[in-house]
């Protein structure tokens, strides 16, 4: 019996152009091989090919394009984003910057009437007369007295005071009761919540602090596409104000699901300079990135089936075509990866693949018949 399914499978194959001038209306048949599965074969006239133009494909391997259009918001790059707290407590004397000010970093941006201040550089250069005049003395004492004045310079260290100013205090070793709150960059005031004549304490919120000159935009990925986005790859950011692209990096792809949006974001820093992009703008992300490696991708259009089981239509000749179950992979609007069931140089049908499709869809209803 296999042997005389075989021989009927060659002469099917064998048949010429002239033998399908024998045949006018297509054919359908049903053959078992490989151990009883089921294959289906259809076979029309020259004719019916033409009129339902079917157009073929080679298969073969490929790294297909896959280019997305994202969602995103322009934010603040959080690395140059500062809060500027009191140090030192005392009373305000004067404020130098206000909101949507550009500063520069060292600006003063307040100054501090402050007593406590002022204790600190009394401790600072008390601690550094007993340390000099203890080098006459026991090495415990030089030691003790060298530890009293390394802890008074740390403090003043820690309140934001540089090398250039301790060794001006030590040499002049004139102290002051006022503090300069200065920018630590270059950058522009969110926002100045401080005023003249305000008594602050230490951690007192005083300005917020932006450099514009880099963004981050941070763009919606959907979990369907999280396979396609990783970190060095190329944007382009997009807005609706002006006509400019601002070309990125994707530095990051964040690692939660947003909850209510399904999707992940993914950050790309962009460059600034000429101060267009605004926080809290919305804009579109386009990253090209690519549909797998090089593996066997067929046209979408050669898809046909349900949505967990697909075949596609090969073409034995011109005008006999075998349905083909195939295991698919990743997919996109017009592609799909094909992991098992076609091999490269096999021709398939994608266009003209539901014509087929009907065509078996009546020989199936007419058996029941």
């Amino acid at each position: 019996m296999t042997t005389q399914l075989a021989v009927a499978g060659v002469t099917l194959l064998s048949l010429s152009p002239g033998c399908n001038q024998d045949h006018p209306d297509e054919e359908i048949e049903h053959h078992e091989e490989h151990g009883g599965s089921e294959e289906i074969v259809v076979r029309l006239d020259r004719h019916k090919v033409f009129h339902a133009g079917i157009r073929l494909e080679s298969v073969a391997k490929r790294s297909i394009p896959v280019p997305l259009t994202l969602p995103a918001k322009v934010n603040f790059n959080e690395k140059r984003l500062a809060h500027v707290t009191a140090r030192v407590g005392g009373r305000v004397e004067k404020v130098n910057a206000f909101t949507n000010d550009k500063v520069r970093g060292g600006d003063t941006l307040l100054q501090l009437s402050s007593q406590e201040f002022l204790a600190m550089q009394f401790e600072f250069l008390q601690a550094l007369q007993r340390w000099s005049s203890s080098q006459k003395e026991s090495a415990e004492k030089q030691a003790h007295a060298r530890s009293l004045y390394e802890s008074a310079r740390a403090k003043l260290i820690a309140v934001g005071l540089d090398e250039e100013d301790l060794n001006k205090l030590e040499a002049t070793q004139a102290s002051s009761n006022y503090y300069n709150v200065q920018a630590p960059f270059d950058g522009i005031v969110l926002l100045s919540s401080i005023k003249t004549g305000e008594q602050v304490e230490i951690g007192t919120d005083l300005f917020e602090l932006a450099d514009l000159r880099t963004l981050w935009v941070l763009a919606d990925v959907y979990e369907k596409d999280l396979r396609y986005i990783n970190a060095g790859m190329k944007a382009v950011v997009e807005v609706d104000a002006y006509p400019d692209l601002w070309n990125g990096t994707v530095s990051s792809v964040y690692g939660v699901v947003d909850e209510k949006t399904r999707t992940v974001k993914a950050r790309i820093e962009v460059d600034n300079s000429n101060g267009k992009l605004k926080p809290g703008m919305f804009c579109t992300v386009k990253i090209h990135t690519e549909l797998g490696k090089e593996t066997i991708k067929v046209p979408a259009s050669a898809l046909l089936g349900e949505t967990e089981k697909h075949f596609v239509f090969v073409a034995i000749n011109d005008t006999t075509f075998e349905k083909r179950d195939v295991l698919t992979g990743a997919e996109t609007r017009d592609f799909a990866e094909i992991l098992d069931g076609l091999l490269e140089e096999e021709k398939i049908v994608v266009k003209g693949g539901f014509f087929l499709k009907s065509e078996l869809a009546k020989e199936t209803f007419g058996e029941e018949h």
